[in-house]
């Protein structure tokens, strides 16, 4: 039913479930938009955005360290850190805010409203879905990995409505969808990934797969469309080659944790509920027997690789669990109710206009920098010579201090390749060799924190302290 009747016409509708969503996107938002920027990434991809946004061209080579300088490179995410200088710049930190509570309210809506269309019931949709959002918080960092966050969501939301409702003519969406993500961030490779997931199943049980493989093949194309072009994919194997010692995100995840405790639960409940119903169960359950197997094999196995990707992982448990659990315990699924649509209108408004309200009174006006060399800044710019600093403070110094070049910073293995991040490695925790790079580079100040075994050998070599912190010890050569 698309409406309700009146003593003289048709009443325009709409689904409660997408009031709902709207909802839970706009308490998400408010929630994220409170938190101060704090991500040691979000300096570098502020500072090249506003490189780009000053010459009027692409950055295509490294102009922030010494050790890469004019190499060439492509980070595959020119746009979004466009976009986040653009809100720094009409917004200052609250702009920043602002944008992160745009993409994970956006994220929020689609994976609640994915998870209402096997769901209608919120007893059983809300509690999978605020869990796969509670996962998500661990990636709310002021990166372009905002975007793949919500953009995944919607692109999930998209393919069930095509897959489970028939409603095909959505995917038409698909390719512009990808045409923006090559461009905003590199992880848009897993958006292919699903999509092929989903032609690979309608392909196996017969349901109608062209729709699907048209997606597909214009996705593809329309993610070329971007500087990279090809070389868009292999960033993406790039950043993953990164150590896990220097990207903590890059490693499996700790079950015990908060985050991989949740997504254990998730996944526990997904598979005890299949075991349950059977194939059959499932395919009344979730509309789609092979669907699920298909989709939450390889992003669990994900998952249990990387917990940078717990979220997706989650966000495909969740529609699962709601939809199968309550099935496995034998309760009755019900029908979503429809709303008068000037109702629902309203609703979802005064909802976001509460969140904005939240951003203009309660959004921070500054970032938190209690984990940075703040105080250790202006002897920095009064000294000078080649600086071996910390990985995690690299972003930092590139916008804070723009005249000491840095050693190495958060662009990994995409830009400093394995003979830079072994250097860093080898001189910060003394290993064989230590002394070799920091002759080799030429290093004349170290910023580090004090903990680093090579702060203790340099202070008994002589090196003079310039500065030092609770957090950070700043040495010259002498």
């Amino acid at each position: 039913m698309t409406a309700l009747t009146t003593g003289r016409r048709p009443l325009a509708t709409m689904r409660a479930t997408t009031v709902l969503a709207a909802f839970v996107a706009a308490v998400t938002a408010a929630v994220a938009v409170t938190l101060p920027a704090n991500d040691s990434d979000l300096f570098w991809h502020l500072a090249s955005g506003d490189w780009m946004l000053d010459h009027g061209r692409l950055l295509d080579h490294d102009v922030f360290s010494f050790t890469r300088a004019g190499v060439p490179y492509a980070s595959g995410q020119w746009l979004g850190q466009v976009v986040i200088a653009l809100a720094f710049r009409s917004g200052g930190w609250v702009g920043i805010e602002v944008l992160r509570a745009a993409l994970v309210g956006s994220c929020a809506f689609f994976i609640t409203r994915a998870t209402l269309r096997l769901q209608p019931h919120p007893f059983w949709a809300l509690p999978p879905v605020v869990l796969a959002l509670l996962v998500t918080k661990t990636t709310w960092g002021d990166r372009p990995q905002l975007f793949t966050l919500a953009l995944f969501a919607l692109l999930l939301d998209l393919l069930l409505a095509a897959r489970l409702e028939g409603r095909l003519r959505r995917l038409v969406l698909v390719p512009l969808l990808f045409l923006g993500w090559a461009n905003l961030h590199g992880a848009f490779v897993v958006g292919i990934v699903l999509l092929a997931l989903f032609l690979i199943e309608a392909l196996v049980t017969g349901a109608r797969r062209r729709p699907f493989a048209a997606a597909l093949i214009a996705a593809a194309a329309a993610s070329q469309l971007n500087p990279a072009a090809g070389g868009a994919f292999s960033w993406a194997v790039a950043y993953a080659a990164t150590p896990a010692a220097l990207i903590l995100e890059e490693r499996p995840p700790d079950i015990l944790s908060g985050p991989g405790l949740v997504f254990a639960v998730l996944l526990l409940a997904g598979l005890g509920a299949a075991l349950v119903l059977g194939r059959e169960g499932v395919a009344r359950a979730v509309g789609a027997p092979l669907l699920w197997p298909a989709l939450l094999v390889p992003f669990a196995l994900l998952g249990l690789a990387i917990q940078r990707q717990l979220p997706l992982a989650c966000m495909i448990l969740a529609p699962c669990v709601a939809a199968a659990l309550p099935a496995a315990l034998g309760r009755a699924r019900v029908t979503a109710p429809r709303l008068p649509r000037s109702l629902g209108l309203g609703l979802c408004t005064g909802f976001f206009c509460i969140a904005g309200g939240v951003a203009a009174f309660a959004g921070p006006r500054a970032p938190d920098l209690a984990w940075y060399p703040a105080a250790a800044l202006p002897f920095l710019r009064a000294a000078s010579g080649n600086l071996l600093n910390e990985y995690d403070w690299g972003g930092y110094l590139i916008r804070e201090a723009p005249g000491s070049p840095v050693f190495i910073d958060g662009r990994g293995a995409l830009l400093f390749g394995a003979g830079v991040l072994d250097d860093f490695e080898r001189s910060v925790h003394i290993r064989s060799g230590f002394r070799e790079p920091l002759v080799a580079w030429d290093i004349q100040l170290v910023l580090l924190r004090p903990g680093r075994p090579l702060v203790e050998v340099l202070q008994t070599d002589g090196w003079r302290t310039l500065a030092r912190g609770d957090r950070f010890v700043l040495l010259e050569r002498p």
